[in-house]
């Protein structure tokens, strides 16, 4: 690696493993303003090239790292050869490595300015590559643009963590990025933008442990590839428990992501060290993999169960913790697949993306793996009417942003006065989707359905995002499934609507319209929310008394639902 003399400004050469200690600068580029490692050699003698703002931006760095009793400093811009193909590709495999062994990171903020609010609003936070220059390092300096010191990472923590999405944990120790699951480290990037789309997977080479080389034109397939040579070397299954993005045309995808976007709601799912690890492979017709299976009642559709679940938090008392103790729950995830042909599936994102199931589900409990193939390609765009009477309600209504509900699903035979499942079923036709989520209204709604049976819940929430009060209403009609327009051509489909031209926003944003809204869905379809243990088709919805809280302190309400309808007693 070369690094540039602090006293001389010149560049010198090292073998990484003998290089000396050194600083590392980390920034956003500017274009034409930056100074290649050509100009660099050439300043002493041309004038117009110190006039630069990057030539700038690295004597200053350079005046830091002396300070710091720092002998060298590495910049990207200047100190790798980017007219060497072979030699920009090793720099990018080991780039993660050089910011992991500096002994300081300066990070330089060129659009924030000390004592103002610009610090979270800085362009550094949104770009691609100083993901790892934000995380590698043992240390790292934030500065503005005179070079005024802002903080460290460990003391700027959680700050940036609510600018991020990134977990404090690793923030603040460096040595811990391993620890989290391959879908976390994903959520981190999520959202983040470098200027060629291929960058976008170059960028993570060192935060998942892999090294591959740099192929020119492949545009956004190089995340593609970036995910294959992942497999290779882990067995964690979270990297398929991604989401489609809203804006998606088609329900039915390949098994992998498209961009690290797709993981960005990914931030609590954690491995699931219970369920035994199992090898799974990339092979010629896709992803060989073992995975438990739950059929279902729509021709073609299954849930296949990952080794990775949602983990949330509450706090609880503890005798010999005078503060509490942190108590974890984790919800095991499954994907839904669709059959394509022979063993062969591809994604599916409809009815539901991925199915928390509760840990009370006996079917589950020494589960019987069956062999598969993910399909890797995106598929064609398939004719299906099945598929057709789908994709525009999907483009309108399904959403997986944050809306403070989890929602774990089962069926099966209960035992009489207590919510035991005796026998479980096949899950049918399960579909969660968000009718209308918080925004200026504190009400949220949701459908909930599965066969013929739907439940609309409703949740009011108060500003802090704590659940105050929550409704449901139990609806047996086969036409309100989530394959049929007609629950969104309904009448009451406006209740739902962000702003009522009805009744002022004021007057509608209470707990008294809510209740009054499930009053005249129950008088409609004559249904009652009530559970009753005699009536099978009436599901038992239950919600948790304390709501749990995600990886960054966001409330979540529990919700259980259990479908008690026989299978076998209606036809598919």
């Amino acid at each position: 690696m070369r690094l540039i003399d602090v006293n001389t400004l010149e560049l010198k050469e090292f073998f990484s493993d003998k290089a000396p200690p050194y600083a590392i600068l980390s920034h956003t580029w500017k274009g034409d303003a930056e100074v290649t490692l050509q100009e660099w050699e050439r300043a002493a003698t041309d004038i117009t090239i110190k006039r630069k703002e990057g030539y700038t931006k690295i004597v200053g760095a350079c005046r830091r790292a002396r300070s710091d009793g720092l002998q060298y400093l590495w910049c990207d811009t200047n100190c790798i050869d980017k007219s060497s193909s072979a030699e920009l590709s090793e720099a990018i495999n080991s780039m993660f490595a050089w910011y992991r062994d500096s002994a300081v990171c300066y990070a330089c903020l060129h659009d924030v300015e000390a004592n103002t609010d610009t610090f979270c609003k800085s362009h550094w936070f949104t770009r691609g590559w100083t993901l790892q220059e934000l995380l590698a390092p043992r240390k790292v300096i934030f500065f503005d643009y005179r070079w005024t010191v802002l903080g460290d990472k460990s003391e700027l923590a959680g700050m940036i963590s609510d600018i991020t999405r990134i977990h404090v944990t690793v923030l603040k120790d460096y040595s811990t990025i391993y620890d989290y699951s391959i879908a976390q480290r994903m959520s981190w990037a999520a959202g983040r933008e470098t200027t060629r789309p291929k960058d976008i997977a170059y960028c993570l080479l060192g935060l998942f442990k892999v090294n591959m080389p740099l192929l020119y034109g492949e545009k956004e397939k190089a995340f593609v590839r970036l995910q294959r040579e992942i497999i290779k070397v882990s067995d964690d299954q979270s990297i398929l428990a991604w989401d489609l993005l809203q804006s998606a045309s088609h329900p039915f995808t390949g098994a992998l992501a498209a961009s690290p976007s797709e993981f960005r709601y990914c931030g609590s799912i954690v491995r699931d060290y219970e369920i035994q690890p199992t090898a799974y492979s990339i092979t010629n017709l896709g992803i060989s993999i073992n995975l438990t299976i739950i059929t279902t009642c729509v021709r073609g559709i299954i849930f296949a169960g990952l080794n990775c679940a949602r983990a949330l938090y509450r706090e609880a008392q503890h005798s010999k913790q005078r503060g509490g103790i942190q108590v974890r729950r984790c919800f095991p995830i499954w994907i839904a697949l669709r059959h394509l042909k022979h063993d062969i599936f591809l994604r599916a994102h409809h009815p539901s993306s991925k199915l928390y199931l509760g840990n009370s589900y006996p079917v589950l409990a020494r589960p019987k793996s069956t062999k598969l193939i993910l399909d890797l390609d995106s598929p064609q765009l398939l004719t299906e009417r099945f598929v057709e009477n789908h994709i525009e309600i999907l483009r309108r209504h399904t959403s997986v942003a944050f809306s403070g509900l989890h929602v774990t699903v089962a069926a099966g035979k209960m035992i009489h006065k207590g919510y035991i499942l005796q026998e479980a079923y096949p899950l049918k036709n399960v579909s969660i989707l968000q009718l209308k989520c918080r925004g200026t209204s504190a009400m949220s709604h949701h459908l909930i359905s599965s066969g013929n049976i739907s439940i609309i819940l409703s949740i009011f929430w108060n500003e802090k995002s704590s659940p105050l009060e929550w409704l449901h209403t139990t609806i047996l009609d086969p036409r309100l499934t989530v394959s049929s327009k007609m629950v969104f051509d309904a009448g009451w489909e406006c209740l739902f609507r962000e702003n009522s031209h009805e009744r002022s926003t004021q007057a509608y944003d209470s707990i008294h319209s809510m209740r009054t809204l499930h009053n005249r869905l129950r008088q409609t379809y004559g249904i009652t929310s009530n559970p009753c243990m005699d009536n099978d088709k009436v599901p038992i919805v239950v919600a948790e008394d304390q709501p749990l809280r995600d990886a960054f302190g966001q409330l979540e309400l529990i919700v259980d639902v259990t479908f008690r309808e026989d299978p076998n007693s209606v036809d598919p």
